[in-house]
């Protein structure tokens, strides 16, 4: 295969010119490498490189002006802005950073294609003004905001021609002003170029570049190399050849000479292969599969292509083995990587910091980060441990005993000021490199590291040098604008092995294997997405590019890939629920309905290879040190909760109350129902406990009614830990939570006004008592009822639950009291027998009434416990018989705890 740099050098060379003393203009760098090595081979012996410069390069070497960046030309923006605009009605620079970084891309546009700015900036104020007259009455009389609204627009002009100043008096410029006058200088008559241009491998010029380009061509000091084929050429419905049409069409330089290199590479022998794959994994699990069929001669002829950046790591991680060397061209944005999203929540964390403290799930975020792991590990986890028990939701210093040299309070230390964060980020890179350095030696934590330093530098210099970065919202911005343009390059050997890149570093270079990735419409071509103030309509009118330009640039990348290409490969997510998932690109389409004869054009399905997930119960033997631990929690009594925790699952018991592993809670921003349930148990005690014992009356409710709020409030703060108001969903359910309270007592006092006794034996009263089994020895058991009362002499063993409840889960068949102990829905059942066979050890009593009051089915009133043939209910109160029934399932279930020859069997729940 001849590439079309070998053909460019080909032609360069039978033309007889010297390949050494041009300078080449290329859309990337890695065209220019590419234009160094040929030359350098076909050169003996080789001197010294060419001169290969980027589009850009060549603009400002001709315009003789710095480009910068556009994150650091915004100040110099807001100095232009300040110069028009009334003191009285100029924004902070906060509020400028808002509107301004689009109003500076529109200028790029305007400069880049030459707009007349007076022109166009009436014409935008004019259009502004119509479509805001279009939603209002012609006759109404303008507000204040649509004033100033118009007169935005009336003053873009003047921003931009102080902008205009203010770069020149610098000597700087934004991007379009450069192009600006590097199209002047190429128009001037004083402007003589040292050397001959040679442009290669471009194709959608700015009218600025096209101009320049023309001169440079009419006065014999260029010369221009398409990429064209004929196949698209010859077709002008076909939108991968749209600039080249007009530039043969429209260029004076075509009037006298013949647009060559037009080459016919499209329309011969390829094999195409469409393959529709599920999700990003399906994806690269496709691609891999192909290129592990591949010999290492046919590796290094081949080009990975990722139309989708984020699938760069997925596709390195799953390289078959016979892939030894590779190059990656494409950079990874250090924006996806662990190391930004630390440093952005760190300034995230100190800029919405309050009075309050620091809000709990930004604090979380830091130190859940794998690098602050890296530097703290027991200190992190030890104040994400402290923040989830105590519900903490603004986190303060005094919250922890933190030492100040720990890399803990580096980061939680209150920052107020720009300055402050930028040094503090220096002192935590430092101290995450001497981390690094000495554990993990990872050369990509390093270099994440690196390129994360040089973003906190531009910071720096940025903070220094203007006065109006003010405040961490401001600088926050400025960070967020950078890291995206910050690139994590990947070292390799560009002309060995397997390249990897993505769809733009792909210009003006050929491989003979082409295997595209993520070629879905919304990724290829990414469709309309545009970041500008400048109306569809005016940037037509005006000559401006839309979308549909930029949907014709990527089909021209697309469709010039295959012009040399033997074949392609291109695989697109068919997956239909995820976004850019299912809809396969048009540009595939097309490559069904339009291809040439000599293509052979296959669509398949890939399925990935999933191995099938067998997954088996856990056991877990019982061992001396199992049984230890187990004597232990008999001797300071086995609860209900835990007991039943067993039957849910031994392998929870094991790991809850044998290991004392327990399961961490989240922070509840919002109440949860256990804490709900929490509160509401809480309160009710404390109403009731100078109550007990005594025959209620209605002066004793009335009394109860007036101390609800207090007991609530109480209750509130120490559940959850705060002094604030309940708000948001907070105060919906602090409100949930009074109205149960309120209907406990209403329900209380209806009781009573029916003439009925209400005695409240005990609240929250603690039960406890010591069996004593054959071949264990004694055994304690425990368990805190709710609540215990009696309605006319009638016992009531009560438990509250903030969940719900049903009838069967509180029943149990006279037939099966097995059940108890190997049915975990039967958990609420045992339970409350439990609390009556507890209470029956302290007081003596023929029959009671046990059961439940669920807090979310208030209305059902007390579920009581029953024994049941499916529908029909044997009995409904608690006597000796079922506590005799129900000892000895307890007694069973105990000595199943204890026997070592029955190991711990893990249950799928």
């Amino acid at each position: 295969m001849i590439t079309f740099i070998d053909q460019v050098l080909d032609d360069l060379t039978a033309a007889g010119n010297n390949l050494l003393e041009q300078s080449y203009v290329v859309p990337s760098r890695r065209v220019g490498l590419m234009i160094n090595r040929s030359i350098i081979s076909r050169v003996d012996p080789p001197i010294f490189e060419p001169t290969t410069l980027s589009i850009q390069e060549f603009v400002e070497q001709l315009s003789q002006v710095q480009i910068l960046p556009d994150l650091e030309i915004l100040p110099y923006f807001y100095k232009a802005y300040l110069d028009v605009e009334p003191k009285e009605k100029q924004d902070s620079f906060e509020a400028f950073i808002g509107w301004a970084p689009t109003i500076l891309k529109d200028f790029n546009e305007i400069d880049r294609y030459l707009v007349d700015p007076e022109g166009f900036f009436n014409y935008l104020g004019n259009y502004k003004a119509l479509d805001t007259t279009s939603h209002w009455s012609l006759d109404a009389t303008k507000t204040p905001m649509v004033t100033n609204y118009l007169d935005f627009w009336k003053k873009l002009h003047r921003y931009y021609r102080a902008m205009v100043d203010v770069c020149k008096q610098n000597d700087i410029a934004y991007q379009g002003l450069a192009y600006r006058l590097a199209f002047a200088k190429a128009k001037s008559s004083k402007t003589t170029l040292q050397n001959n241009y040679i442009f290669l491998g471009l194709n959608a010029l700015n009218t600025a570049e096209s101009q320049i380009v023309q001169q440079l061509l009419e006065d014999k000091q260029a010369s221009i190399f398409w990429d064209a084929d004929a196949y698209f050429i010859d077709r002008n419905y076909h939108e991968a050849s749209k600039f080249m049409r007009e530039f043969k069409s429209n260029w004076k330089f075509y009037e006298s000479h013949p647009f060559e290199q037009i080459r016919q590479n499209y329309s011969g022998s390829k094999n195409l292969k469409v393959i529709g794959a599920t999700g990003n994994l399906g994806m690269v699990q496709a691609a891999s599969e192909l290129i592990s069929h591949y010999e290492p001669d046919e590796l290094k002829k081949t080009a990975i292509i990722l139309a989708d950046e984020q699938l760069l790591l997925p596709f390195l991680q799953a390289l078959p083995k016979n892939v030894s060397n590779y190059n990656v061209t494409m950079g990874l944005s250090l924006d996806k990587l662990p190391i930004a999203t630390l440093f952005k929540d760190l300034f995230k964390l100190h800029r919405e910091r309050t009075d309050q403290g620091f809000y709990f799930k930004n604090v979380v975020r830091v130190l859940e980060s794998p690098f602050v792991n890296l530097l703290s590990p027991v200190e992190s986890q030890k104040l994400l441990k402290v923040i989830r028990e105590k519900n903490i939701i603004y986190v303060t210093n005094d919250a922890f005993d933190l030492k100040e040299d720990t890399a803990i309070s580096l980061l939680l230390n209150t920052i107020t000021q720009p300055q402050q964060i930028i040094e503090r980020c220096f002192e935590l890179i430092e101290l995450l490199k001497k981390s690094i350095v000495g554990k993990t030696k990872d050369p990509l934590q390093l270099e994440q590291l690196l390129a994360m330093k040089e973003v906190i530098q531009e910071l720096a210099v940025l903070t220094r040098d203007h006065e109006n970065i003010e405040n961490l919202k401001t600088l926050t911005y400025l960070l967020r604008q950078v890291l995206p343009l910050k690139n994590l390059d990947f070292i390799g050997e560009p002309i060995q092995g397997l390249q990897i890149m993505g769809v733009l570093e792909t210009r003006a270079l050929d491989y003979e294997n082409i295997i595209m990735l993520s070629v879905n419409e919304g990724t290829l071509p990414a469709g309309k997405s545009q970041s500008s103030y400048i109306p569809y309509e005016m940037k037509r009118q005006f000559g401006m590019p839309t979308y549909s330009d930029k949907d014709s640039i990527y089909a021209y990348h697309f469709y010039r890939l295959l012009h040399r290409c033997n074949s392609a490969t291109f695989i697109y997510n068919q997956e239909s629920d995820t976004l850019g998932g299912g809809e396969k690109s048009r540009f595939l389409l097309q490559l069904e309905v339009d291809k040439p004869d000599a293509h052979i054009l296959k669509s398949i399905n890939y399925y990935s290879k999933v191995n099938p997930v067998t997954t088996s119960l856990i056991e877990v033997p019982k061992t001396e040190a199992y049984l230890k631990r187990l004597k232990q929690i008999a001797a300071n009594g086995f609860s209900p909760s835990a007991l039943t925790s067993y039957v849910r699952n031994p392998v929870d018991f094991f790991a809850q109350k044998i290991m004392r592993i327990s399961q961490m809670d989240d922070v509840e921003e919002d109440i949860a129902f256990n804490t709900m349930g929490n509160i509401i148990h809480e309160a009710l005690d404390k109403l009731y406990q100078p109550v007990q014992g005594k025959i209620l009356i209605d002066e004793d409710f009335k009394a109860i009614r007036q101390r609800i709020k207090h007991e609530l409030d109480k209750a509130y703060k120490e559940c959850y830990d705060t002094s604030g108001t309940p708000l948001g969903k907070n105060k919906l359910i602090y409100e949930v939570s009074h109205h149960y309270i309120k209907m406990m007592v209403a329900a209380d006092a209806d009781l009573v006004k029916q003439g009925k006794e209400l005695i409240i034996k005990s609240v929250e009263q603690q039960l406890e008592t010591v069996i004593d089994i054959p071949e264990i020895g004694q055994v304690k058991l425990h368990g805190k009822v709710d609540r215990i009362d009696t309605v006319d002499g009638e016992l009531r063993i009560i438990d509250y639950k903030s969940g719900n409840a049903t009838k069967t889960q509180v029943s149990v068949d006279p037939a099966d009291y097995e059940a108890l102990i190997t049915d975990y829905e039967r958990a609420k059942a045992f339970q409350v027998l439990m609390y009556a066979y507890l209470y029956s050890k302290k007081e003596v009593f023929d029959t009671a009434t046990g059961g439940i009051i669920s807090f979310k089915k208030f209305s059902d009133g007390l579920i009581s416990f029953t024994e049941k043939q499916g529908r029909t209910v044997i009995k409904s109160s608690i006597d000796h018989e079922v506590l005799d029934r129900f000892e000895q399932q307890l007694i069973a279930l105990i000595k199943e705890l204890f026997d070592m020859n029955q190991p711990l069997t893990e249950k799928e729940v």
